[in-house]
């Protein structure tokens, strides 16, 4: 896309990346990253990501949902770093208890080529976090993001929570979860024990059932943004790519 020093103007900054958005030397045509529609764009950011004006307006949750929807990743770390890439998605907050799920059944269904359901699936894992995880519980002394690999397991499965073999199944993939973040991790930082998670569950999804995700080396972005980080005590801590 043709852009020009002289025309940039700070609006806002990309939901897909977080670079910066700038005004385009003559309006082209862009797909929206989000809803694959195409639009005559003014602006895109410096990687050419453009966002339409509807999907602008989407809050966090509906973000997520689109993302996975349209992903054909089988890598669970690599798809919770493009999603928590976006601005759109708080530092810290309840949103991670949804993204875990959400990512874990994309990859999986991407693995195992059935995306049928997908879009129902997902759908049921937003409504139980967001119904029996809404708030952040790290004042409990416990995290959301390792309680997102039950309601993963609970969606794809089919699991009755109040049948014995669920209860413990559900009960052993979060406790690997909460094991690690205990042992690897401090309060508030949503991004590190999603990661965790995603970590845990995959492990579990191979000793379970033999399905085996290829898991990237998770490199957080957030450092710089976390004021509660703790740097070199954290596994997954590298300034060189920490975003400003």
């Amino acid at each position: 896309m043709e852009q020009t020093k002289n025309s940039i103007e700070n609006e806002n900054y990309c939901l897909v990346c977080g670079n910066e958005v700038i005004h385009l030397v003559k309006p082209v045509s862009a797909e929206c990253s989000f809803c694959g529609k195409t639009f005559l764009a003014d602006s895109a950011c410096v990687e050419n990501h453009y966002v339409c004006d509807d999907c602008l307006k989407l809050e966090a949750k509906e973000i997520v949902k689109l993302v996975c929807l349209r992903s054909a990743k089988t890598d669970p770390i690599d798809l919770a770093m493009e999603i928590m890439a976006s601005p759109a998605i708080k530092m810290h907050g309840p949103d991670h208890h949804f993204i875990t799920p959400a990512v874990l059944l994309t990859v999986v269904a991407n693995y195992t080529n059935s995306r049928n359901e997908l879009e129902e699936q997902i759908q049921k894992a937003e409504d139980l976090a967001t119904k029996f995880a809404p708030t952040c519980s790290w004042h409990l002394g416990t995290c959301g993001a390792a309680l997102g690999t039950s309601i993963f397991l609970i969606v794809w499965k089919g699991l009755d929570p109040e049948d014995e073999n669920s209860w413990t199944e559900g009960n052993l993939i979060v406790s690997n979860s909460l094991k690690r973040i205990a042992e690897l991790g401090s309060p508030r930082c949503c991004k590190r024990d999603t990661y965790i998670a995603l970590e845990e569950a995959t492990e579990f999804l191979r000793q379970k059932y033999g399905i085996l995700l290829p898991v990237s080396e998770a490199k957080c972005n957030f450092s710089l943004r976390n004021r509660s980080c703790k740097r070199e005590d954290c596994i997954f801590f590298n300034l060189k790519y920490s975003l400003v």
